[in-house]
């Protein structure tokens, strides 16, 4: 009897298991009919993800669920290296879960990163995680917002940001590849167009899109494309498409960071030491980072750190604009100030402000970021 039974449960599983295999294609196609994905499970994946993804079929979401339980156990340990083997399992089982492409890349980016002592060893990992999330994760996700939004924040904080030891490196060395594919702070586009060989290296390796390039330009300003900053309101300007609710807020507001920081230092100087790498203002940006900063303010009205975020940046706006001797422009923005966010303002004298901020910043730190 026993016997009779397992037999009939071989049989019985072996049936479904034949059912689930000829139900697959047809619920594929009913996902795609009902844009329950954002695209074909199949559709720009190299042959082994298509494999995979085509003979697992439904038992693919299992599998990944194993590993990713491995991989908590791994995170919670510190074993961030056993993790990248782990993590690409996860993404050849399941290409559309679009958290483990985020957290790999952070991963690699942070975590590993930091447990080396050479630059450029360091550098090698958080390059890793930019082109993870550049050449596969949006690859396979073409639509996810937060994809772009992590891309973005790769090049906005973990290259232009100052919070990693090895930041120096990070930007020299990002420079130095879009300088050898760019020549310039802003690319000649025409010229650009007419070099097949330039071009393809553009479009195919760093997946930037020179009519893109030129549409984030015209949007918010001339930018240095040898530094990050360009980069981060580049990948977030091409999620906005794709965003709503909170991911839409969020990739605006890191454009009007990365904007803000392009402001304080956005211009490359190279001087013919190679030795100097100096990053100076890129003053011409800032009605730019305004108008971004009040557009984002109308856009989400209920949050109030917007606003307290432009007034900030007005103060080290006209902080920097003053010691620059630009004092129409710094008068110009201390009245904007004044005007939009007055309880921020203690005196109407443009020189006692300055004064204030100044000895402010030599006792906390520095304003307007």
């Amino acid at each position: 009897m026993h016997r009779f039974t397992s037999s009939l449960l071989l049989l019985v599983m072996a049936v479904a298991l034949a059912g689930a295999v000829w139900l697959n294609p047809r619920l594929t196609t009913r996902r795609i009919e009902q844009h329950l994905v954002p695209a074909a499970p199949t559709e720009t994946m190299p042959p082994l993800l298509a494999f995979t993804t085509v003979t697992f079929g439904g038992f693919r979401g299992l599998a990944a669920d194993l590993l990713w339980l491995r991989a908590s156990d791994l995170q919670e340990r510190g074993e961030y290296f056993e993790l990248v083997q782990l993590a690409d399992w996860i993404t050849k089982l399941e290409p559309r879960f679009t958290s483990v492409w985020a957290f790999q890349a952070w991963n690699m980016a942070y975590n590993i990163s930091v447990l080396l002592n050479d630059p450029a060893e360091r550098w090698r990992w958080v390059r890793q995680g930019i082109s993870l999330l550049r050449d596969n994760g949006l690859r396979y996700n073409p639509g996810n917002a937060g994809l772009y939004y992590e891309l973005a924040w790769l090049f906005f904080h973990k290259l232009g940001q100052d919070y990693d030891q090895a930041h120096l490196f990070y930007k020299r060395a990002w420079a130095g590849e879009m300088t050898t594919l760019l020549d310039e702070p802003q690319p000649d586009y025409a010229r650009l167009l007419a070099d097949p060989a330039r071009l393809g290296q553009l479009r195919d390796v760093y997946k930037l899109d020179p009519a893109a390039m030129q549409r984030v330009e015209a949007t918010y300003g001339p930018l240095d494309w040898r530094l990050p900053d360009a980069h981060a309101i580049y990948w977030a300007a091409a999620g906005k498409p794709f965003a709503k609710g909170f991911d839409a807020e969020r990739l605006d507001r890191l454009i009007f960071q990365a904007l803000a920081d392009a402001f304080r230092q956005g211009r490359l100087l190279i001087s013919t030491n190679e030795n100097q790498f100096l990053l100076a203002p890129n003053l011409a940006l800032l009605p730019h980072v305004d108008a971004h900063y009040l557009a984002t303010a109308q856009a989400y009205p209920n949050d109030a750190t917007i606003k307290t975020s432009h007034a900030n940046f007005l103060k080290g706006a006209i902080t920097m604009l003053y010691l620059g001797q630009h004092l129409p422009e710094a008068s110009a923005r201390f009245a904007e100030l004044m005007e939009r966010y007055p309880t921020t303002v203690k005196t109407n004298n443009l020189d006692a402000f300055v004064a204030e901020l100044l000895a402010e910043k030599a006792a906390h730190g520095t304003p307007g970021r």
